[in-house]
């Protein structure tokens, strides 16, 4: 018998614990949160330009977002659960990922780092073909094939993005928790994930049927695939060093600063 991936035992755990709380509270006008957004909310025209900061630090960490309306009114009732894994997560990037990542940057030049990023992008192809598909933008779908063909051929396996600089495709990253959303489905309620970070519980669900549809999970053994994600991610990072360090110097609460960034993008995405 093969061992189950860690991934499943970490969305089995993550779902029992919700299905033994409120998590399939939908979006609520009434957030359940933190007395500390009580004294954002007390300071929010007394700060204007710390406010202004940390949008701007956040529009960094989680791309461009302006629906600040959607964000606020989230429920959070699985708030301490979140806080626990949002501290996890927090000790862990300081504690492992961002030495790691300065360390890869050190000894890695960028030209390689960017082609691992761009290989990494192009294989997450099956991902947005089939969101594409199935929200009905036909034509984006088409580009996603013409884009995969070229940069897995003259690209060479996708280390070069031929299709981007050379004949003006671009990429559209759509998801499944996207999909969802855009059939009307909502957020649930806010779910931080182990290692993952901000999610909801629609992106959680999201998470699952992409998995499915990753090439890199059907890497065997499975510690092969975890291992090629870590890098993955150690690679990334490498590209955003810093930015996470300035939006929780700028926020009056980086709990509710992350939240409030990770949905107002999300929201963004789902109506492009």
């Amino acid at each position: 018998m093969k061992n189950i991936p860690p991934f499943f035992v970490l969305v089995v755990a993550v779902f029992v614990f919700i299905l033994t709380t409120d998590g399939f509270a939908r979006d609520s006008t009434v957030p359940v949160v933190s007395d500390d957004s009580v004294l954002v909310a007390q300071n929010t025209q007394s700060m204007p330009q710390e406010d202004e900061l940390e949008d701007e630090l956040a529009d960094e960490l989680f791309e461009e977002y302006d629906d600040t309306s959607a964000a606020q009114s989230l429920a959070d009732p699985l708030y301490l659960f979140n806080h626990l894994m949002y501290s996890i997560n927090d000790f862990l990037y300081f504690a492992a990922i961002k030495p790691l990542a300065t360390g890869y940057k050190a000894i890695t030049p960028t030209p390689l780092r960017k082609g691992v990023k761009n290989f990494f992008h192009n294989l997450l192809f099956p991902v947005r073909l089939v969101n594409n598909v199935l929200q009905g933008k036909m034509i984006k779908a088409g580009t996603e094939v013409e884009i995969f063909l070229i940069n897995s051929t003259v690209g060479i396996l996708g280390f070069g993005q031929v299709a981007q600089n050379k004949f003006d495709l671009h990429t559209s990253d759509e998801d499944l928790g996207q999909t969802l959303g855009s059939y009307s489905i909502g957020n649930g309620c806010y779910l931080v994930l182990p290692l993952l970070g901000p999610s909801t519980l629609r992106d959680a669900v999201g998470r699952v049927g992409d998995y499915f549809l990753t090439p890199v999970n059907y890497l065997e053994p499975w510690e092969l695939s975890t291992g090629v994600k870590a890098y993955d991610t150690l690679n990334t990072a490498s590209f955003h060093l810093g930015e996470y360090e300035d939006l929780k110097a700028a926020a009056m609460d980086p709990y509710i600063a992350i939240k409030d960034a990770y949905l107002q993008h999300r929201n963004k995405r789902i109506k492009n």
